[in-house]
């Protein structure tokens, strides 16, 4: 697991912009030049993982897809690939793999998503669009995914609401070097669908001083129930980006909160303003 060297003045640049006068917004070329850059000289790329399916499995899939009627599609098996944003300032690269059990129909929405994703998921006026509402608050996270990303203990960090800043900062240095964590898509039947906000395996961005390191995979569960009414309706992948990157959001330790109705967290936020292409108005409420 690699390290990555944030620059030496990045710390007090960020300070100086959060904490010391207060939270203000960035213009687009402010934030480019605080978010860091890789200043190792790796240029090791991510190579495809090979799906761990046993012959057994293999023989036993195709015993299931016999008995299935002549109409049904062939199910999909995955193996980890690469998707380029298609940005024409900066190339993001994103890893995915999707599970066995997804049809080619579903498949092909699921990568359209993707490559949204892999577009939009580090444009910085997507996140400043969300301080814009959310501002200092509405920041719900698992039970210690602050304190186990070693954050806490740095004074910079402290408020939990810059987290989310930080986590997308560190992700969009190992996406311009091909080392951003596998995003693992995985079908879940409606009826079978639950969330479990505590046992959620979390995408950790681990702070040590002046470097940080990547702990952990992306884990994504997509509704095939509807995925299949988006197939049935000509739905675009753009719904589908949303909820992947809400997903991803979950992984890394961000929570709604269930208290409030309006439900304002950033986890739900950050996807509005994603959807939104960092354009996102919310409705006013009485």
């Amino acid at each position: 697991m690699s390290q990555h060297v944030l620059p030496n003045n990045f710390l007090s640049q960020f300070k100086s912009r959060y904490l010391d006068h207060g939270y203000q917004l960035l213009g687009t070329s402010e934030h480019d030049e605080f978010v860091v850059s890789l200043s190792s000289s790796d240029n090791s790329r991510r190579t495809s993982y090979d799906s761990n399916i046993s012959s057994s499995e293999q023989h036993q899939d195709t015993n299931d897809l016999r008995v299935r009627s002549e109409k049904e599609e062939h199910i999909h098996c995955g193996l980890a690939k690469q998707i380029t944003s298609e940005n024409v300032q900066k190339h993001f690269e994103i890893f995915y793999e999707i599970h066995n059990g997804f049809t080619s129909d579903q498949v092909s929405i699921i990568e359209n998503a993707l490559q949204i994703v892999a577009d939009r998921l580090f444009k910085p006026e997507i996140l400043q669009n969300m301080y814009q509402i959310c501002g200092k608050s509405s920041c719900f996270l698992t039970q210690e995914v602050l304190s186990q990303s070693n954050l806490i203990e740095n004074s910079i960090y402290f408020n939990q609401y810059l987290l989310l800043q930080y986590q997308l900062m560190c992700l969009k240095v190992q996406s311009e070097n091909g080392e951003i964590p596998i995003i693992n898509i995985h079908p879940i039947d409606e009826k079978n669908q639950k969330e479990n906000n505590d046992s959620l395996p979390c995408v950790f961005c681990i702070s040590h001083g002046s470097t940080f390191m990547i702990d952990g995979e992306f884990e994504v569960e997509l509704n095939q129930d509807k995925l299949n009414e988006s197939i049935k309706n000509n739905s675009n992948a753009l719904f589908w980006a949303g909820e992947i990157v809400y997903e991803m959001l979950r992984n890394l330790g961000h929570r709604p909160n269930d208290i409030c109705y309006t439900n304002q967290s950033q986890i739900n936020v950050f996807k509005q303003c994603f959807l939104h292409n960092g354009n996102y108005i919310p409705l006013k409420t009485k």
